[in-house]
């Protein structure tokens, strides 16, 4: 998990990093990525997910294991853009 001092938190959403690695062969490990949040999909995301907080840092918080797996999964695909933007899209949300 990150120190809350990794995350930079503005008024638009949340600036985080993540650092992805390969586990095949020899474990080798890619340059870290910047990667920003909006406030507009964490809200989204705590209403498909059912979290009880409102302050975007708590819902990332909440959230972080699965926000930073979307956000590695984009880097090692090779998306491009600083920083690399998560958005709704990203993430394997099950329809109603």
């Amino acid at each position: 998990m990150m120190n809350l001092s990794d995350l930079d938190v503005t008024t638009a959403g949340i600036n985080f990093s993540v650092q992805p690695t390969f586990r095949f062969g020899n474990r080798r490990t890619l340059a870290a990525r910047t990667c920003f949040i909006s406030n507009q999909t964490l809200d989204a995301l705590a209403v498909r997910r059912y979290c009880k907080s409102y302050l975007p840092e708590e819902i990332f918080r909440q959230l972080e294991k699965e926000i930073t797996g979307a956000a590695t999964r984009l880097a090692l695909a090779g998306a491009q853009g600083v920083p690399l933007v998560v958005n709704y899209l990203n993430f394997n949300i099950a329809d109603d």
